[in-house]
């Protein structure tokens, strides 16, 4: 496939090494060459300096054989203008856009241009990590089946995990104990406090009855949160008290998702002039300052706070008032975004939850690319875990789950098979077509990545040989 990028930010230089390293002809555009430097090595593909819309660089890319245009530099006028000329001048087949501010959605879609909206998109993921009572839905399918993260409440102790009741109705696919996932058994014991990733099929099963303990006593499911065919409902958000660091178009997108959620939010911001941001429908609070700065963390309520989310630009900024939030104010649910993907192992080491902006809409332009590529559905354990879907490779038609759960140290958690998807079990035996979705540790995404695209890579090969 031959893909052109226009703009070689984080997410951009990103995207292209992606691309790059799984074998597409990859050229990426920017103004400015310095901006190069950000591609990892090593990176195969061509890089142009220039404007992202000015015919001769385009043509220099040969945009007349391209199958993919993305636009992607930090200007949502260039985006336009660049997949716009894609589009309609050189009918290139498909075409994607990055839109930084939401506003500009509209004028997008009257033109017809395809496109992510990146501040939208974080913002629902924040939502979700700091909002999400006991319960957490990380993959929904048509007929009942999710995969949910729960915070097992026990009224009986530990049990084990062959004290889990339901069979065929779910299925454990990840136990994780304090951010960390741990290999299980049959006769692995569950303790409180354990967060349990499980395949559910929820027109055969109900949270309240998905445990058994060994005394015969419920598990009961942590806080007031029940999910009921797919739909989460929270009680008494009233309650609950969000502070978030940093109003910038996420921040401020999230804030106000929050606020008409009937949550208590407060905005921290070091100029007083982003808050204009915000629109008349947010009800919360405001406090001017630096995020990690103790006054104005006080000032807007951190001490009563149930959440905090450090949103600013900058990394370091970020790191210093979440470690202020959970160590100082004892604040239980923290999370922070992260820019730069290498620092991850940091934010690990320290035990704070992060969200990289940058690999996560690296990975949904992936996926709108690249629609039968491996998919990266969620993440867990502060991204220690990912739950993923692939279609089952051929090596696999005709035998066991158990034996490809053996093999590449995953776990299946439900099949898709035409319109139909069901929860699998170790013994089910896997067909053609089937598509596949399990619970795998992060270090083992590239190996699992290649494992599921090797035969449509020798596939194209031979198309192309031919």
């Amino acid at each position: 496939m031959h893909v052109i990028i226009a703009g070689c930010g984080r997410v951009g230089s990103q995207l292209a090494t992606m691309l790059s390293h799984e074998g597409h002809n990859v050229v990426i555009i920017d103004k400015d060459p310095a901006s190069f430097k950000r591609l990892e090595l090593p990176f195969n593909g061509l890089t142009l300096a220039g404007v992202a819309f000015d015919l001769d660089v385009l043509k220099e890319a040969e945009i007349e054989k391209t199958d993919v245009f993305v636009a992607l530099t930090n200007y949502d006028n260039t985006n336009l203008m660049a997949a716009e000329i894609a589009s309609d001048i050189f009918k290139v087949p498909s075409v994607l856009a990055r839109v930084y501010n939401p506003d500009k959605e509209l004028t997008y879609r009257s033109m017809g241009i395809a496109y992510l909206c990146g501040s939208t998109l974080l913002a629902e993921v924040f939502h979700r990590a700091l909002t999400w009572h006991g319960t957490m839905v990380h993959v929904e399918k048509d007929g009942g089946c999710q995969v949910v993260e729960l915070e097992a409440d026990l009224a009986g102790g530990e049990f084990a995990v062959a004290d889990l009741k339901g069979l065929g109705q779910a299925r454990l696919m990840g136990l994780l104990r304090n951010e960390r996932p741990v290999f299980f058994t049959r006769s692995t014991r569950i303790c409180p406090g354990d967060h349990l990733i499980m395949a559910v099929d929820f027109k055969a099963a109900s949270l309240e009855n998905l445990f058994q303990a060994g005394r015969g006593e419920a598990v009961r499911v942590a806080d007031r949160e029940v999910v009921r065919g797919g739909s989460t409902v929270r009680e008494e958000r009233e309650n609950w008290k969000v502070v978030v660091a940093g109003c910038g178009r996420v921040g401020a997108n999230l804030a106000e998702m929050l606020s008409l959620d009937g949550y208590q939010v407060a905005v921290i911001d070091r100029d007083e002039n982003a808050f204009r941001k915000l629109s008349k429908t947010y009800q919360g609070e405001f406090a001017s300052g630096m995020a990690f700065d103790l006054d104005v963390l006080e000032e807007a309520g951190i001490e009563e706070a149930d959440a905090f989310a450090a949103l600013t630009n900058y990394d370091n900024a970020n790191l210093m008032a979440a470690e202020v939030a959970r160590g100082i104010y004892g604040v239980k649910r923290v999370i922070s975004r992260l820019y730069n993907p290498d620092k991850g192992e940091t934010y690990q080491a320290l035990d704070i939850d992060y969200i990289c902006g940058t690999s996560l809409l690296a990975e949904y332009f992936m996926q709108r690319m690249v629609p039968h590529r491996l998919k990266v559905l969620s993440r867990a354990a502060n991204n220690r875990v990912l739950l993923v879907e692939f279609a089952c490779p051929k090596r696999y038609h005709g035998r066991p789950v158990g034996k490809m759960e053996q093999d590449e140290m995953l776990r299946v958690g439900m099949i898709t098979r035409g319109e139909e998807t069901a929860l699998a079990s170790a013994d089910t035996v896997l067909r053609e077509r089937d598509v596949v979705v399990a619970a795998i540790l992060a270090p083992r995404l590239h190996r699992i990545r290649r494992m599921a695209g090797q035969e449509r890579a020798m596939a194209a090969a031979r198309r192309n040989g031919a």
